[in-house]
């Protein structure tokens, strides 16, 4: 059969045609079937043959034999058995590939052909009618947050898509989820939270060394005046920056940088006013620079 049907292959559509309306016209119906059951393409000008020579009947079991039926078919049945008749017929064949193709979405949710939508990637459709086991096989787990299968999401584990509803992060919040909490910030958008807030949030439930693992130090130092992670995992250069010179071992920052860098620390330490540590480590010329003499005169002892 196979190699019949690559032979049918060097014919063309029009030639397909002639051969079945020969058929059709000498009466042979048994070999027309026989044909479109092996490949020969059946057309609208096949099925129109059909009715002009009173052979309407065989009209539906041409169809249901054919293995190449052509896409315009379709709406030539619409037009002659009605829109309802045909899209009943081929959803009842299982034409699928002609349903994806020719069906609009409120024909394909009539029939509940879910599978189909996902294919077409209606997604919000299917949401819309509450097939959300449909939008879990294709992984469309924001949807499925979004339209409240917040119970559904924590079953499978899947929190951090939680994040992206006011009604997500309130239950994350409730679960102590704090990872996934914080990466709510990313979705402010959507999710009715602020920065600050979430922030707020971490902070109160004792999470000071999330938000330091996650590099919020304008929250930690600028506004919550936080330091003790940064002083534990010796964070010198960020302490610098914000301006809390007395929490910083000088002598471990000045060790932890490469040479070129150790003018910028002196330079610090010119702003933290840290003169013995200058006078130590010989700075004349900033001692001098910034008028504290004594200090200048204790650099070259």
């Amino acid at each position: 059969m196979a190699d019949y049907e690559k032979r049918l292959d060097f014919l063309t559509p029009e030639q397909h045609d002639q051969l079945l309306f020969c058929r059709i016209k000498d009466g042979q119906i048994n070999t027309f079937l026989d044909m479109v059951a092996k490949g020969y393409g059946l057309t609208p000008f096949i099925l129109n043959a059909l009715i002009d020579f009173g052979y309407e009947k065989v009209i539906q079991k041409a169809i249901q034999s054919s293995v190449r039926l052509a896409n315009d078919c379709y709406p030539f049945l619409c037009f002659y058995w009605g829109k309802k008749k045909t899209e009943f017929f081929f959803v009842e064949q299982k034409y699928y590939n002609y349903i994806k193709e020719n069906f609009h979405v409120k024909t394909l949710v009539e029939y509940q052909l879910w599978d189909i939508l996902a294919q077409k990637e209606k997604f919000y459709i299917l949401a819309e009618n509450g097939q959300f086991d449909i939008l879990a096989k294709y992984k469309k787990y924001q949807l499925l947050v979004k339209y409240g299968q917040l119970d559904y999401a924590c079953h499978k584990g899947l929190y951090q898509f939680l994040a992206f509803t006011k009604a997500g992060m309130e239950r994350l919040i409730q679960l102590k989820k704090w990872k996934e909490v914080f990466e709510g910030t990313s979705f402010t958008a959507f999710n009715g939270f602020s920065v600050s807030d979430i922030l707020e949030i971490l902070y109160d439930n004792g999470m000071q060394e999330l938000l330091f693992a996650k590099c919020c130090n304008d929250f930690l130092l600028d506004y919550k005046k936080y330091t003790k992670p940064y002083v534990a995992n010796k964070k010198w250069g960020t302490l610098a920056f914000f301006g809390f010179y007395d929490e910083i071992d000088w002598e471990d920052y000045l060790g932890q940088v490469i040479e070129s860098k150790k003018e910028d620390v002196y330079k610090e330490a010119v702003e933290a006013k840290n003169w013995a540590f200058l006078a130590k480590h010989q700075q004349h010329k900033l001692l001098f620079k910034t008028g504290q003499f004594k200090w200048w005169w204790k650099s070259f002892r």
